[in-house]
């Protein structure tokens, strides 16, 4: 069989099914009853100018191509190796990983989109970017294909606390990795030939929020490209290719149907180096040079269980009806405890007689300054969502001079409190406008650093009429 690049392996060749592309139609193409955009064909100088930002990149952040894997360059200098590698080494250190089980979410995204620089799915961001925002194209064939791809994922994540969306993006706030679903390697500045690519070296899932690829262009077999999808999505949950033709992480295209080893199978280096070592270590035990495709999932997200009590959330700071001297600052501090790992949050601002502001929690801040607010009536709300759909929140009121509308200086408003909510029924936390659907909202300026976050980084989100400094950082949930 001729080498092909690192991919997942199809199902037996008779049950394969051919990915027909879209007819051309007068009316607008719909998936799963939304618009989807026709693919618009690169100019010859387009791909150049791609291909030359995405090498630009790569060397840049003394990153390399590695397989299928965007990966730090070994031979760097080792200092910045070890930054672009993030959580893997400045957490971990190369000690033995133990991290508590997440529940997670994954969005397959069919629709496309404008992607920019950077490690963040909710912002559209993705390593394999460089200078230029890119309009990656739409998935281009048919629904019902579509849905085998997707029921591919589906059915490998099914043991596993991890949540598959693919009709329309999670709330920002949610910590949700993603897996682009169209295009071909040209549309990113790679080379053809590639079925997808993974653009982060995320030892043991430390950051939630990867964004990976699979080329839907390159293959006209959607049970290949399912399992493409979930190949890549793997390599940013941290696993390495491994021997044996039946298994997903098997770095060949080869028929038969495709599962997650459940017992120590040795690494296959026939493609790129293995990277994740220190972790499959922990399962298989040092010098084993194996990987444990189960026990690793199972350690990562746990077994798949509803999640059916909400975040609870307890603002600690400010207190309810705080009065602000004017232009004054007020620091925001929370709580947000839950039964698992997973949960995210987001600060909303609403002024009284002005527009409503928010920063989500990408990086689990639980400490917030607020500074340079005009007198005015304020709510502050802190809300937090769970892997299926749970919200609490909990919100103050706070006078700033003599309250009123912002931009007045009439009498204070009521300054009533919604109070603590956590009821623990499902919702999708999509407010039009703030970033909750997905789309890009406030955000920290400073961006995260290649293969993973960075938590100590700081920056600011300038809100317009006021500064958000976030003060403390942690990983996981604030209390």
């Amino acid at each position: 069989m001729p080498r092909l690049s690192p991919l997942p392996v199809a199902l037996p060749v008779a049950a394969l099914v051919a990915i027909a592309s879209a007819s051309a139609s007068a009316e607008p193409r719909t998936l799963f009853g939304r618009p989807i955009a026709e693919r618009r064909a690169l100019s010859a100088d387009e791909i150049a100018a791609r291909r030359q930002a995405f090498e630009d990149n790569l060397a840049a952040r003394g990153l390399v191509r590695d397989g299928d894997r965007i990966m730090p360059d070994p031979d760097a200098d080792p200092i910045t190796a070890t930054d672009l590698r993030g959580p893997t080494s400045v957490q971990h250190g190369g000690t033995t990983w133990e991290d508590p089980p997440h529940y997670a979410t994954i969005y397959l995204n069919f629709f496309g989109g404008t992607l920019t620089s950077g490690t963040n799915a909710a912002e559209m961001e993705s390593n394999c970017v460089g200078g230029l925002e890119i309009d990656y194209p739409a998935y281009s064939g048919s629904e019902m294909q579509a849905l085998t791809m997707i029921q591919v994922f589906q059915n490998a994540m099914a043991p596993y606390a991890v949540r598959i969306a693919y009709e329309d993006p999670p709330p920002a706030h949610l910590p949700y990795s993603m897996v682009m679903m169209g295009g071909d390697p040209t549309d990113i500045g790679m080379d053809p030939g590639t079925l997808g690519v993974s653009c982060s070296s995320d030892c043991g899932d430390f950051w939630w929020r990867d964004t990976t690829f699979a080329f839907t262009e390159a293959s006209n077999s959607a049970l290949t490209l399912g399992n493409t999808a979930l190949q890549e999505a793997a390599h940013a949950f941290g696993l390495d290719h491994i021997d044996g033709s039946d298994n997903i992480m098997y770095p060949f295209a080869t028929a038969g149907a495709k599962v997650w080893t459940s017992e120590c199978t040795p690494y296959n280096d026939a493609t790129g180096g293995i990277s994740c070592t220190y972790v499959h270590d922990a399962f298989c035990g040092e010098d084993a040079g194996m990987q444990n495709d189960h026990a690793e999932l199972l350690a990562y997200f746990g077994p798949n269980e509803p999640d059916v009590a909400a975040p609870v959330v307890e603002l600690l700071q400010p207190e309810d009806g705080l009065q602000v001297d004017p232009g004054g600052s007020v620091t925001v501090e929370v709580s947000v405890t839950d039964d698992h790992e997973g949960a995210g949050w987001r600060l909303r601002v609403v002024p009284e007689g002005g527009d409503e502001q928010v920063v989500n929690a990408y990086q689990f801040e639980p400490s917030w300054n607020l500074a340079g607010l005009p007198d005015g009536t304020y709510e502050i709300i802190v809300e937090a969502i769970d892997h299926d759909g749970n919200e609490g929140s909990d919100a103050v009121t706070i006078v700033v001079g003599d309250g009123g509308p912002v931009g007045t200086s009439g009498p204070s408003g009521d300054g009533g409190s919604t109070g603590a909510v956590a009821d623990g029924t499902g919702g999708d936390g999509a407010d039009a406008g703030d970033g909750s659907d997905g789309t890009a909202g406030p955000s920290l300026e400073e961006p995260m650093p290649a293969g993973g976050c960075e938590c100590g980084a700081t920056g600011t989100a300038s809100l317009g009429w006021l500064v958000v400094v976030p003060l403390l950082r942690r990983r996981r949930r604030a209390g």
